[in-house]
């Protein structure tokens, strides 16, 4: 993914005069390798974070892109100790894990450099390239202009930090809770000693996560997944369809006509909210008409922390309340449209004809998006 790699460096130059010739090698090498080369154990990372962190300026710097899905990423001192740096450290430590460049990927990038009248340019990169292309640090002048203290990371993950955050904080508030509960041995008011050790009383956070199809509403499910510490069960709007013979006559011309709300509320929502154990089976779609339910998926609300709901129409008015919080996610129409192309190939203009204009109706009429808790723009989050 280097078409573009001309144009970042040239805009990495605009902003950084100073630049000299190993920091366009090093910018390549950190657009084809991101942060491979940095191998170390998570607590080394928090630990690098926090003290780099003291040395950091205090204004909010946005992301700088580098090309291949990855940006640089900029400390300061606004950036929490409690929440921010330590996702920011797992976010790392995930990024460090799953770039796979390649030398060839690289030759390309350099080639495309030497088109950049910088003095000395060319041949540093030669020399650079009969030494095997090490990493390289940057140069005294750009540490002297600039100062730089950033992070490579996915930048997908450095945009959804912000998303990230409030759930990071109701798993640390839901484990803080937990920790709070009587042990075995310990005395009650009553003192009578516990029966067990459970999390009783301790329901899960519920989040939902609505937004514009193409938006990036299930790869932040993911995201979750990997990066929030705990246990946690993802529900998915996908599962909750309502059988087409259960659909009303005039169903397209209903918010979420198309959705069994009432099966979200009454056999997610509710449980959750009085701690009963969850069971609901996944609609299949393309399974036979006497059999458009899969097996139950069990959770028992004692060994979760948090529950998500994933998808279009999870935050609708008659279920907003349910949610401890609710996020939404957008995208310009443009860039919505090129991902839905991609995604849907031949079957896009009927997605785009159909469901696409329900959901922008459902939006329009139920006012979604200003009722969230938080709405994240992804228009720049996928290369």
């Amino acid at each position: 993914m280097s078409g573009n790699f001309l144009d970042i460096a040239r805009a990495h130059w605009t902003r950084y005069p100073a630049m000299e010739p190993q920091d366009f090698a090093k910018l390549a090498y950190q657009s084809e390798f991101g942060p491979a080369h940095m191998v170390r154990s998570p607590d080394k990372v928090l630990a690098a974070l926090l003290e780099e962190r003291k040395e950091a300026g205090t204004e909010p710097l946005p992301p700088e892109p580098i090309g291949n899905g990855l940006c640089r990423f900029h400390l300061t001192q606004a950036l929490s100790t409690l929440s921010e740096l330590p996702l920011i450290g797992r976010m790392f430590t995930l990024t460090m894990g799953s770039v796979e460049g390649t030398v060839s990927g690289l030759s390309v990038k350099l080639d495309q450099l030497t088109a950049l009248p910088v003095p000395g340019l060319p041949d540093y990169l030669e020399s650079w390239r009969r030494e095997g292309c090490p990493s390289v640090h940057h140069s005294e002048a750009f540490r002297s202009a600039y100062r730089p203290h950033y992070r490579v990371l996915q930048t997908k993950l450095a945009g959804f930090l912000p998303a990230l955050v409030p759930i990071d904080r109701l798993s640390r508030e839901h484990y803080a809770a937990w920790l709070r509960l009587p042990r075995p041995g310990d005395k009650r008011p009553d003192e009578r000693p516990s029966a067990h050790l459970r999390r009783h009383g301790i329901r899960p956070f519920l989040v939902a996560v609505d937004g514009r199809c193409g938006s990036g509403k299930t790869g932040f499910s993911g995201i979750v997944e990997q990066l929030i510490p705990g246990f946690k069960h993802i529900a998915h709007m996908d599962d909750l369809y309502l059988p087409w013979e259960k659909r009303p006559p005039d169903w397209m011309e209903t918010p979420a006509g198309n959705m069994d709300l009432e099966r979200l509320r009454r056999e997610i929502l509710l449980p959750v909210r009085s701690g009963e154990p969850l069971a609901y089976p996944p609609f299949l779609p393309d399974g036979p008409v006497l059999d458009e339910y899969g097996e139950p998926m069990e959770i028992d609300p004692d060994e979760v922390e948090l529950i998500l709901v994933e998808g279009t129409y999870s935050q609708h008015p008659s279920l907003a309340t349910y949610y401890d919080y609710k996020i939404f996610l957008t995208c310009d129409h443009e860039e919505q449209t090129r991902r839905l192309r991609a995604r849907e190939g031949e079957y896009y203009p009927t997605f785009d004809r159909v469901w696409r204009a329900l959901e922008e109706a459902y939006f329009a009429a139920c006012g979604t998006e200003a009722a969230a808790d938080l709405v994240v723009d992804t228009t720049g989050f996928f290369d």
